[in-house]
């Protein structure tokens, strides 16, 4: 009987523990502020993001064209893992391109 007791008074005391861990992560939450780097100097690495943006484009393009070659290839040659690669190498140039195009993540 004492047995039952002591795990019982055991999971109550884990349940307390469990719920003020809860309350503490969840306070920490709930206080966090948002800081900006005010007047901080990103001329430098801004260029450079404008720089690999451009160029981003330009990759996620030719692989695009590649990836839709290989879909055609896949029909002609009535091959259903090259239409699948293809299909799956020309949405991996159009999300290059969607990365390229989105600059503002940067503050651009």
């Amino acid at each position: 009987m004492k047995k039952k007791t002591l795990e019982v008074q055991q999971r109550s005391i884990f349940k307390r523990v469990v719920s003020v861990i809860y309350i503490f992560i969840g306070s920490l939450f709930v206080c966090t502020t948002n800081v900006f780097a005010e007047g901080s100097n990103t001329t430098s690495i801004d260029g450079f993001i404008t720089f690999v943006c451009d160029w981003l484009l330009k990759i996620g393009g030719v692989v695009a064209l590649v990836g839709g070659v290989m879909f055609a290839l896949g029909w002609q040659r009535d091959d259903a893992e090259g239409k699948s690669r293809g299909l799956m190498t020309m949405m991996a140039g159009f999300m290059i391109i969607a990365i390229s195009q989105s600059p503002s993540i940067f503050g651009l």
